[in-house]
């Protein structure tokens, strides 16, 4: 009862962690790609500028508890800032969840670890995810630390994901790689940018935190999902039409879409790190039909 106990003592904390991150998050994903700072100034109301208190900036309870407005001036707060709190507190749990039933991870100090890398990437993911939906920028300040927290968990932590430096390694230069090659094509024969270098190094992160093996998936299954947004965007008369023009421009309507494709690399790599071993199971049974 005792063990019982504190594993849902760790658990709650793991989803709280998530939580208070998630406050974190949603001013990187405001600041990041604006080139504003995350530490100062202190949050303040977008609409009135009153500096928001302490009391009315708890993770997701105080968006309820206001009603979905801001204290003093009334006017309404988006509704991702609640969502991506709650978001990183679920996947916060799961992390916490998958490293309680590592075989490896015996001790606190091993789960410890483990978990906060895994977060660190989760986290970097949300950030990505959200930042390029509303401003398609993948900020550096994510993408490029995160190539090197992948790397070092490469060296630390690759007993508990099996992703060794070398695997590592590889998968960030891939990950590059494949990006790269894609990017050029399309400039070759469209004459406009197809993907952006933020891409690029978030392809790599991925590699990085993911090994190698990962890359097919995480491409794969990213292209299709963005295809089904890009599809849905466009029926729903959601153009995102490009701003490219000339004889040598994409035609226009859906092959000119503008679609962030961070998001659904993000979203791929999430479907990995939580599913990997029923997705590798998935993957055998369909070679092997």
């Amino acid at each position: 009862m005792a063990l019982a106990g504190m594993e849902w003592w760790f658990a709650t904390l793991a989803t709280l962690w998530g939580a208070v991150w998630g406050s974190f998050a949603n001013v990187a994903i405001y600041r990041m790609p604006r080139g504003l700072s995350v530490l100062r100034p202190g949050s303040a109301c977008p609409h009135c500028s009153t500096p928001i208190r302490w009391y009315n900036n708890i993770p997701v309870l105080s968006y309820l508890l206001l009603g979905g407005r801001c204290a003093d001036c009334k006017a309404p707060i988006s509704f991702q800032y609640p969502l991506v709190e709650l978001i990183l507190a679920v996947l916060a749990l799961a992390i916490w969840q998958r490293v309680v039933f590592d075989p490896i991870a015996i001790t606190m100090g091993d789960r410890a670890v483990l978990f906060m890398f895994r977060f660190a990437f989760v986290l970097g993911l949300v950030i990505i995810i959200f930042s390029d939906l509303e401003t398609l920028l993948i900020p550096d300040l994510v993408s490029l630390p995160g190539i090197v927290l992948g790397l070092a968990a490469s060296l630390v932590i690759h007993p508990h994901t099996g992703v060794d430096w070398m695997s590592s390694l590889i998968g960030a230069a891939a990950g590059a790689g494949v990006i790269m090659l894609i990017r050029t094509v399309y400039w070759v024969v469209f004459r406009v940018e197809g993907m952006g270098f933020g891409d690029v190094k978030l392809m790599a992160m991925i590699g990085a935190f993911l090994g190698w093996p990962s890359l097919v998936f995480v491409f794969f299954a990213g292209s299709v999902q963005g295809l089904v947004y890009a599809g849905a965007a466009y029926a729903a008369g959601t153009k995102h039409e490009g701003l490219e023009s000339g004889p040598a421009a994409p035609p226009t309507g859906f092959r000119r879409m503008v679609i962030p494709f961070g998001p659904f690399l993000s979203l791929a790599a999430l479907e990995w790190l939580f599913f990997s071993e029923q997705i590798i199971a998935l993957q055998q049974w369909i070679f092997m039909l």
